[in-house]
């Protein structure tokens, strides 16, 4: 009996859409839903028919951000015919919704030519499009804006520089020229994302010219000047195997500083002179000393520094700037000095 039952309801259910037995709340929802999607499938399908027909196929356009690929809503996008003149109203002229980061609309087969502009990004590349006679998508993707903020300070003293800043891309147009203060000295900079590289040019009285090139702004030190007067700086962060000559790579920060000082200055000449601690004999001492100042210029000569422009000295431990009376006092004397030579 249950099984004809069975078979009756599938009948029915098969021929009328309706079970012969109660639904619950959830599948009657559920089936209220469908339903409902069915027939707004069958709308869209005429609405696009009667645009096909009425010479408007329907054109979607959906906004990205180039680096993370997400999808952007509140992007403003225009599309206009590219044969109307300047002053004419745009076919399309909305922003993109929450949902899909997209805006559509009828348009007649034609020519276009598509926009897009976003708070904090820069705005999207010209789009030229052929729409068909049938629905079109439209991708636009958008650059973010980099703002890059920095300091002019003097390498002395830490403190703010009044200084003429320049700021170049890479084809070494000039889009950026200020004077930071001697007060706050920070100076903001709107760069774009597509561009490889940028350089940054600093001049002050009675301070070196600074030069330098960005390549990722989310690094970049700022700007140091250093003083005309100075004829000598301690080299930081410089650190040596123990006993021996090899640079540890927890010394790369400090290279690349000497490295940008020589590139930015391309006539000075310069002496490294090492100093060690008292542990050890003098003569080890020196050959350490020695050996360690050759590492350094041979740093520099590989990234391209001329070895005409630097000198080395070895010092060993006789030049110590405090007693060598505990473990402190002798890191302080295990340095390495850039002497500038005239």
């Amino acid at each position: 009996m249950r099984l004809r039952l069975h078979i009756i309801s599938l009948l029915l259910f098969a021929f009328l859409g309706e079970p012969l037995y109660a639904l619950t709340p959830a599948q009657k929802r559920e089936k209220a839903k469908a339903k409902m999607e069915r027939k707004r499938e069958v709308q869209r399908r005429k609405a696009k028919r009667q645009r096909i027909k009425d010479g408007k196929p329907l054109l979607y356009v959906y906004s990205f951000d180039k680096r993370t690929g997400e999808p952007l809503p509140a992007t403003h996008v225009t599309v206009q015919d590219i044969y109307a003149r300047p002053d004419k109203k745009p076919k399309l002229n909305k922003a993109t919704d929450a949902k899909r980061a997209r805006v559509s609309k009828g348009l007649p087969v034609g020519t276009y030519i598509v926009r897009a502009s976003r708070l904090g990004y820069f705005p999207s590349d010209t789009i030229f499009f052929n729409h068909r006679e049938d629905e079109d998508t439209v991708r636009v993707e958008l650059y973010p804006e980099v703002r890059l903020t920095f300091t002019v300070t003097d390498s002395l003293t830490s403190r703010p520089v009044a200084a003429n800043i320049i700021v170049r891309n890479n084809a070494g147009g000039k889009i950026m020229q200020t004077t930071s203060d001697s007060l706050h000295s920070i100076i903001a900079v709107l760069l774009d994302d597509r561009i490889p590289f940028y350089t940054i040019e600093a001049t002050a009285p009675e301070y070196f010219p600074f030069n330098d090139t960005i390549f990722d702004p989310h690094v970049f030190g700022g700007v140091v000047l250093m003083p005309r007067e100075v004829k000598s700086f301690v080299l930081y962060n410089m650190y040596f195997a123990t006993g021996k000559t090899r640079i540890l790579d927890s010394s790369e920060q400090a290279l690349q500083d000497l490295y940008q000082f020589l590139l930015s200055r391309p006539n000075q000449r310069i002496r490294i002179v090492g100093h060690t601690d008292n542990i050890g004999s003098d003569r080890s001492n020196q050959i350490l000393s020695e050996g360690r100042c050759k590492e350094v210029r041979d740093s520099m000569t590989k990234r391209g520094i001329a070895v005409e422009r630097i000198e080395i000295e070895g010092r060993g431990e006789r030049d110590p700037i405090v007693p060598n009376d505990d473990e402190a006092h002798r890191q302080m004397n295990r340095r390495v000095e850039i002497v500038l030579i005239d």
